[in-house]
């Protein structure tokens, strides 16, 4: 058969044809970073590890000709977190680029500058702004929540915002985001811009309506919870189900044989999330059948429903004469790890005599976490201790690392800021545990000090043997600090704080020390105040499995 077109036509057509892609891969290429350019990138780091506000220095690379230098001065300016930046983060609110406006969005909140609300408010209701500026600009108004008045005005402007935004796909994360943003406030004179979405089709935006309406525990937010315990997405399902304690419940005025029963209902739900959250939500409930549902979970295969049981016990003090031989039982050895540790506390609450025996054999348990949780116990037990003294004084606060000497910034810059910048693959490292290895894609181009501390406590194995204190079911499984631990300073960035995102444990802004921590749900109330370090990409399913006491019994890093 003849071809349709002659040789040389073709080879015209092609070239034509790729012509316009290979121009538009030029153009999407980063501009390269010059030697000068990385110099001014180590200032920046220093500058941000050692919380140094340089007026002259952030002015100069705030008006560098290189984009990516701009952008990260941007960044710091946040990250320092000094007032004095307000005003030169102000004098970039008409900044063109979308993406250094969407930065100057995101580091004004991390300032949380009252007096940039009004730049905000416009930022995020103009039809034309671009939609990674006004995304930040919802977050960085949920950060400002002081002084009253102050997060008034940013709450007003968030729900403005959501009672006239149009229900486009177009619109969703802007809309989800302003939805997490406006539930960070106290309960406001109208949830009715909260309302509006829980009826949209798309359910990313649904569960984030479904969490603005739990997470401030308004009264006025119990029947619009109430409905969406039935909604068909069981992401909506488990933050509804967690609106309706019996506290929310009285104050709303609803009957409380409605919401309990509707509870007891979401504990037999498919998912283990909603069973978990209505399990939770149910221990705080008296009637003999909501009782005897929780009490029963003790005895559950799932620890995320035994330990949430064990969790409850302590409050039913009226039947203790129930409860306390289930905590024994459950306390018992050849019972799970978590689930014994847990039980012991509410077991000691209500009958110490019955407690001593179980607490001394944790005490002599492999687990940290059970022997500290014994250790504490049996010393209640006991009565009151002298204050402790000498070699037995708690040990004085740590105190952040010194700074760093100049070639080590410039290495750190150099091994996880050019190579981000220029596309290469994210590192990655794998952690073995008991239940399963966990893949996380690290952030180091976003969290470099954070990057290089994870490295450092892979390649010397320090991270080995690192318990897992603390496990809320559905919530995070956070590790214990890791051996010679120091302060860290915090990187916090644009990845959010989703499910799977790796984090460390955190009182506040640069107070946090690894063991890290691992979100199974994702927890916009913490937003602003930690670092997105990375994100799980493989063994989501072994973070739910962890449990209280496991151990990192392996770490490394992985190519691709």
């Amino acid at each position: 058969m003849r071809p349709m077109f002659p040789a040389h036509t073709v080879i015209l057509l092609i070239v034509v044809l790729l012509a316009p892609a290979t121009a538009i891969a030029q153009r999407a290429r980063p501009a390269p970073l010059a030697p000068a350019d990385i110099d001014a990138i180590v200032q920046l780091v220093k500058l941000e590890d050692t919380r140094s506000f340089d007026e002259a220095i952030l002015t100069r690379l705030l008006n560098a000709a290189h984009p990516e230098v701009r952008r990260r001065a941007i960044v710091t300016v946040g990250r320092i977190a000094d007032p004095r930046g307000r005003a030169l983060l102000a004098g970039l609110h008409g900044e063109t680029s979308a993406e250094l406006l969407a930065t100057v969005a995101f580091a004004t909140g991390q300032l949380k500058d009252p007096d940039a609300i009004a730049w905000l408010s416009d930022l995020l209701s103009n039809a034309k702004t671009p939609p990674a500026a006004a995304f930040e600009a919802a977050r960085a108004l949920g950060k400002i929540r002081a002084p009253e008045d102050a997060a008034a005005q940013a709450r007003a402007a968030l729900a403005k915002y959501l009672s006239a935004a149009p229900a486009t796909s177009a619109s969703a994360p802007v809309v989800g985001e302003a939805l997490l943003a406006i539930g960070r406030f106290p309960p406001g004179p109208d949830i009715a811009p909260i309302v509006r979405w829980t009826a949209s089709p798309n359910v990313e935006v649904r569960w984030r309506a479904a969490w603005a309406l739990f997470r401030p525990r308004d009264p006025a937010a119990v029947q619009p919870l109430l409905r969406l315990t039935e909604d068909k997405s069981p992401e909506v399902r488990f933050w509804a189900v967690r609106g309706l304690s019996p506290a929310a419940v009285d104050a709303a005025k609803l009957d409380r044989a409605v919401a309990s029963a509707r509870l007891r209902t979401a504990v037999k739900d498919p998912d283990r999330r909603v069973r978990t959250e209505a399990l939770r939500a149910l221990g705080g409930y008296d009637d003999d059948e909501s009782f005897a549902m929780v009490l029963a979970a003790l005895e559950s295969s799932d620890t995320w429903l035994s330990v949430s049981a064990a969790e409850a016990m302590g409050r039913f003090t009226s039947r203790k004469d129930v409860v306390v031989p289930k905590l024994t039982a459950a306390v018992a050895p050849g019972k799970p790890i978590a689930l014994r540790i847990t039980a012991l506390t509410p077991l000691a609450a209500l009958a110490p005599d019955a407690t001593k025996e179980a607490a001394t054999a944790l005490a002599e348990d492999s687990s940290t976490v059970a022997r500290g949780t014994a250790t504490q116990v049996l010393a209640r037990l006991a009565g009151p201790r002298p204050p402790q003294t000498g070699a037995n004084a708690p040990r004085p606060p740590r105190t952040p690392p010194a700074p760093r000497e100049d070639d080590e910034y410039r290495a750190i810059v150099e091994r996880s800021i050019v190579p981000d910048y220029n596309g290469a693959p994210k590192p990655r490292v794998v952690l073995e545990t008991p239940r399963g290895a966990i893949e996380i894609e690290v952030n180091a181009g976003d969290a470099p000090l954070g990057a290089d501390y994870l490295r450092r406590v892979i390649e010397s194995g320090e991270i080995v043997g690192t318990e897992f204190g603390r496990v809320v079911p559905n919530f995070v499984a956070q590790q214990r600090p890791i051996r010679d631990s120091g302060t860290l300073r915090d990187e916090v960035n644009r990845h959010g704080l989703l499910r799977g995102t790796l984090s460390w444990a955190s009182a506040g802004l640069d107070t946090g020390r690894p063991g890290y921590t691992l979100g199974n749900t994702p927890q916009p109330h913490n937003e602003g105040d930690f670092t997105a370090l990375g994100r799980v990409v493989r063994g989501m399913e072994v973070v739910d499995r962890l449990e209280l006491g496991d151990k990192i019994t392996g770490a490394r890093f992985v190519t691709r």
